[in-house]
């Protein structure tokens, strides 16, 4: 794994440092807003290497889940992201603007990386890594290599859709302050996204297992829960953005402030959609599949097609960055794999309704 993600960390700043002088200045050419054009081009490199650094060492994540030690590693990350929200908010009161959000993303991540290196090599590992008799990698790299090719490639996909029209956008015919909305506010959609899936990766384990023994009403159980856990996070953390977010934003007197209300809870639909689809294709990859590689790859360049044609041939703007990658996955990923992964699971409208049933009885402390 660390030579896999090496290797995909070395190639992303290869292109990222090859790419960052045209690609910014381009975007900086028009710009006049209050912060220094320098303290930009600092944060951006910053940046540049932290995500480096994120592609390198993702996979003490997948050793922690691995291991079992799922609950290890959801308090690890609400740990690192709680010293992300701290350190940024002490370096934005101490006047550092932009620098304050990316010094406080590399704090966190650092932080989050030691803690799950310590926790996953502890006395029981290390006596068994000792013991163990290493595989060669090549043998390894091409057995996960097919898998991790479909889903580096969907992943691809996923980044043409959701995240490349904030890169794209600044380049056309959209304003930076018009970006900086859009790009606030998919930053706090994309945590309500992380949030409503918690609970179903969380379970994830358990899913594989329920798949592998043929336990059909276990992984309806699981299946369904993780679904009610989704929208209940998307409803009441929706919530929260509309009513609390702009206020909060106003106390910490930021320059950049969130969309319009409407379109934020358009966005927040077309989230709920996506994921729900990521909860559906993670229960087919269970079966040792990865059927929606095509889609997803289609579906991106959909998107930057869709994209590009409404900010050159209409006035829509902002709504063409929410509009574009909404279509582009409805048109046959959102609706598709959740309906293949129902017609695997033979859910029944009895089912929700009985899960549903037995989940408000465990929150309320019942026993079903």
């Amino acid at each position: 794994m660390r030579r896999f993600y090496g290797i995909i960390a070395v190639v992303f700043l290869f292109i990222f440092f090859a790419a960052s002088p045209f690609y910014l200045t381009r975007v900086l050419r028009d710009y006049h807003g209050g912060t220094d054009q320098k303290v930009i081009w600092i944060s951006w490199f910053i940046y540049g290497v932290l995500v480096a650094y994120q592609l390198y060492t993702y996979y003490y994540s997948s050793l922690l889940i691995g291991r079992g030690m799922v609950k290890k590693q959801q308090q690890i990350y609400v740990v690192g992201q709680s010293f992300r929200i701290g350190a940024s908010i002490v370096l934005l009161m101490m006047g550092y603007g932009i620098v304050s959000m990316v010094v406080g993303q590399l704090i966190s991540d650092i932080f989050t990386r030691v803690l799950s290196y310590n926790a996953f090599y502890d006395k029981v590992i290390k006596s068994k890594l000792k013991a163990a008799i290493a595989s060669p990698v090549k043998e390894i790299i091409k057995i996960m290599s097919p898998n991790a090719t479909r889903i580096g490639i969907t992943t691809l996909g996923w980044f043409l859709t959701s995240k490349i029209i904030i890169i794209v956008a600044p380049l056309l015919s959209i304003s930076l302050s018009t970006v900086g909305s859009y790009g606030i506010t998919m930053t706090m959609v994309s945590l309500i996204m992380s949030l409503s899936t918690l609970w179903s990766s969380t379970f994830y384990p358990k899913l594989t297992l329920y798949r592998v023994n043929n336990l059909h009403e276990d992984l309806k159980r699981v299946y369904i829960k993780g679904q009610l856990a989704m929208i209940a996070v998307f409803i009441i953390c929706g919530a929260g953005l509309l009513l609390v977010g702009p206020p909060l934003l106003h106390i910490f007197k930021s320059n950049t402030q969130l969309l319009p209300s409407f379109m934020i809870i358009i966005i927040l639909f077309v989230a709920m959609l996506e994921s729900n689809f990521g909860l559906a294709s993670s229960f087919i990859l269970t079966g040792n599949q990865v059927p929606y590689m095509k889609s997803s790859i289609l579906t991106g360049i959909i998107s930057q097609v869709l994209l590009l044609s409404m900010l050159k041939f209409t006035t829509l703007g902002t709504w063409a960055m929410i509009i574009a990658p909404a279509i582009a996955a409805c048109i046959y990923q959102n609706w598709k794999w959740p309906l293949e992964a129902h017609k695997q699971l033979k859910l029944t409208f009895n089912d929700y309704c009985q899960t549903s049933i037995l989940t408000l009885k465990e929150l309320s402390g019942k026993k079903s």
